[in-house]
């Protein structure tokens, strides 16, 4: 039963998120440029909050605890892995570069900026279908694990459906009207607010299970193949490796990463979030692998999805109501916040990309257009939710699998002066058929060599790249100098 409190707390946490959406559309100009990129205009603490809050979804805190339900401390490594190093610096190899190609060319989105480093509407369009096949699963991955939150702390007194509803329907309250500048304003307050929270409940829960020695001796008599790293074959150091690679190159994919950096005001406001970054995500991750081993001992026997239930059975089972409220706090500012920007960042790609092809889009229309969009996207998620197709995890990797394989054509655009456009289009398409082959069957397993389809399919992105590109003509001297002229100057 929620106590008066924690419906307070509830309460408090929903009007919060709709009083910044009111105020931000009273300062949102309906143009293009402040409605999907906030005028350019994100200082340091707001690129980090909204980078950080973009990329924790229902992944961390709800597919990654019930992972190390089941295949313990491990987990922890093998998710974070090469992620707290490279997944910065990759703000910094990528983002800088194009951030500077945006700021300089008003480039917003990714297909506008290796469109035009390539000068081929071809490539532009294989990044927009690409980035909207990628993000549409990811996008579900969030309202599936908020859904179960809310339906499972209320004792299914709020069905897993109408949960759906209500966590769509809180993040359209304030995107619609508010664009990037409400998202990141609402990234700022949830980013805080999980990571003060989801501390606090750690400690609760430890006490309730009698301090963390007692956990760790329950563990070590009852399932003390949980401390050991070759628990599961998923850990395995070939499939270690193959998730550690992944998870590390995607996150600058991500269409919603990518807009925020271009958003940046400074410069230097990229290379402080390379410091930050790594210290928050070892942080949070800890959070959702301690409590996933620790339910392994304390509510044993969930198998498959069940254990993407783990942290709210927790919560819901040995605290009291109104921490039961904070924990669906916690997990509602998670997924929220990987919500909301991934819905705009869909309709921003859709509105700048792909509705010019059909029809000329004034800066006023656009923003029309991106709110019609949203509404459109919030139904597809809403749809993919009740299908769940597989475990948060399963279509996590999937999702990550696409957007890695992209990044040889990023790096090769931005750092490359040989690479073409007809070395890009093959690096994008051969990659995604081949992750489609493994994923669906059609390719026998050892095709893979024992790794994850994903790093095959990326070297794959790197030959066709390279081997394509060579075997083609060369780009002009005017493409070149667009893009690498700015580059010297700057770096001189």
């Amino acid at each position: 039963m929620i106590s008066p409190l924690g419906l307070g707390i509830l309460v408090l946490y929903v009007c919060t998120l709709i009083v910044i959406g009111i105020f931000g559309a009273r300062i949102t100009r309906k143009t293009r440029e402040d409605y999907f990129l906030a005028s350019r205009g994100l200082g340091s603490i707001a690129v980090f909050m909204t980078l950080f809050a973009s990329n924790i979804t229902a992944f961390t805190i709800i597919g990654h605890a019930g992972f190390s339900y089941q295949v313990g401390y491990g987990a922890y490594g093998y998710v974070i892995g090469w992620s707290i190093f490279i997944t910065p610096f990759t703000y910094y190899l990528i983002g800088y570069r194009s951030w500077l190609l945006g700021k300089r060319y008003g480039y917003a989105t990714q297909p506008q900026v290796f469109g035009g480093i390539f000068k081929s509407k071809m490539v532009a369009l294989l990044f927009l279908i690409l980035l909207l096949y990628y993000t549409l699963p990811y996008l579900v991955v969030s309202v599936i694990g908020g859904s179960l939150a809310l339906s499972t702390v209320t004792e299914g007194l709020v069905s897993y459906p109408l949960s759906a509803v209500i966590i769509i329907g809180i993040s359209l309250v304030y995107t619609i009207p508010a664009g990037m500048r409400g998202t990141v304003w609402t990234d700022i307050f949830q980013g805080t607010v999980f990571m003060i929270v989801a501390l606090l409940i750690l400690v609760a829960v430890a006490r309730a299970l009698g301090g963390f020695s007692s956990i760790t001796e329950q563990i070590a008599r009852s399932n003390p193949a949980m401390l050991q790293r070759s628990l599961s074959a998923e850990i395995a150091p070939i499939n270690w490796f193959s998730f550690s690679f992944t998870n590390s190159i995607a996150v600058i994919v991500f269409p919603q990463m990518f807009t925020r950096i271009l958003a940046a005001r400074s410069s230097r406001n990229l290379k402080r979030v390379s410091l930050y970054y790594p210290l928050a995500l070892a942080f949070i991750f800890g959070i959702s692998t301690l409590l996933g081993v620790w339910g392994s001992v304390a509510v044993p026997g969930l198998a498959g999805k069940e254990a993407d239930n783990i942290v709210p059975l927790l919560i819901k089972e040995f605290l009291t109501p109104t921490w039961t409220i904070l924990g669906l706090v916690v997990i509602l500012a998670i997924v929220k916040s990987s919500i909301d920007s991934q819905l705009l960042t869909v309709a921003h790609l859709v509105t700048d990309d792909l509705l010019p092809w059909f029809r000329r889009v004034s800066s006023q229309q656009a923003v029309l257009w991106g709110r019609i969009l949203l509404v459109v996207f919030a139904a597809a998620a809403y749809y993919g939710a009740l299908i769940r197709p597989a475990a948060i995890l399963n279509i996590a990797a999937f999702a990550f699998s696409g957007f890695s394989v992209m990044l040889p054509v990023m790096i090769g655009a931005l750092y490359w002066k040989r690479a073409n456009k007809y070395g890009a289009c093959a690096a994008l398409i051969l990659p995604a058929v081949m992750l489609h082959l493994w994923y669906l069957g059609v390719l026998p397993g050892w095709t893979t060599f024992g790794f994850m389809p994903v790093f095959p399919a990326f070297l794959i992105a790197v030959l066709a790249l390279v081997v394509i590109s060579l075997l083609t003509p060369d780009p002009s001297g005017e493409q070149k100098a667009k893009t690498f002229d700015l580059f010297e100057e700057v770096f001189r």
